[in-house]
């Protein structure tokens, strides 16, 4: 596994050639959740790539308990956090913190008037909170059901009241049915994988198949990386930043031009 640049590969280099329909660039399997992968699929195909919107894990909100007390600020660690939470207008004038700019922006658009983006992952985001806050400030973090990792208790040990409340949850869509909607793997040249557990999802898809992907994996972090570890002749990149715009970056322009792409995360 390897951080490689656009500069560093020609498109020969990162699409094996087949036969295919010259009026379409290489496919690329756009893996996360609806709607964000349509914008991600719009994007790809602006830079010249076939590129299809098949999430494998869909999200689901969930029923929300009433607070306890108010917060002293409000954490959100994704886009579907923002969006499935239930808007109380008394703490849209306390601080928000997001985990990056893209979900910083949704918070904003909710009508949250001091959003502060990490910019980044969770532990820029941990770090942010703790230059920022005073220990013992109330947070409340808006999350999914099963979390990778632990903000919430990493922010207690340091010294915050921290609560989790979960608003929404992800649940992996059949590899049957995701078989039945995608071509074979080895029309297949690039896969994007923008979480752990998409990793894990599109792991098992490609253990069911009777013929080898011979493309290259796209992960937006090593976390989203590591369900691959150990598989021989695998072919797995990571971007260099862990958002949208580094991950288009990582694959490149098969036209060959120099569009910047659009930040997405």
């Amino acid at each position: 596994r390897q951080t490689i640049s656009n500069d560093e590969m020609k498109v020969s280099d990162r699409f094996p050639t087949h036969a295919r329909d010259p009026a379409f660039g290489p496919t690329i399997w756009v893996t996360r959740t609806s709607p964000d992968n349509e914008k991600t699929a719009g994007a790809l195909r602006r830079l010249g790539f076939d590129a299809l919107a098949v999430p494998v894990l869909r999200v689901e909100g969930l029923p929300e308990k009433a607070l306890d007390e108010p917060p002293d600020a409000i954490v959100f660690t994704s886009v579907n956090g923002v969006r499935h939470h239930s808007i109380c207008p008394a703490l849209l004038d306390i601080p928000a913190f997001a985990v990056g700019d893209r979900t910083a922006a949704s918070a904003a658009h909710a009508g949250y008037t001091h959003v502060v983006s990490a910019a980044g992952d969770v532990l820029d985001l941990e770090r942010l909170i703790v230059q920022s806050l005073p220990r013992g400030s109330r947070l409340l973090h808006f999350s999914v059901h099963r979390p990778a990792g632990d903000l919430t208790g990493n922010l207690r040990l340091k010294g915050y009241l921290a609560t989790r409340k979960p608003v929404y949850e992800t649940r992996d869509v059949a590899v049957a049915k995701l078989l039945a909607s995608l071509p074979a793997p080895h029309e297949i040249n690039g896969i994007l994988i923008h979480s752990p557990r998409a990793g894990h999802v599109v792991k098992r898809c490609l253990e069911r198949t009777s013929r080898p992907f011979r493309g290259i994996v796209y992960c937006i972090s090593d976390a989203a990386a590591a369900p691959f570890e150990g598989k021989q002749g695998m072919d797995i990149r990571v971007a260099a930043r862990p958002d949208e715009a580094s991950m288009l970056a990582l694959i490149g322009n098969p036209n060959g031009t120099q569009e910047q792409p659009h930040p997405l995360a």
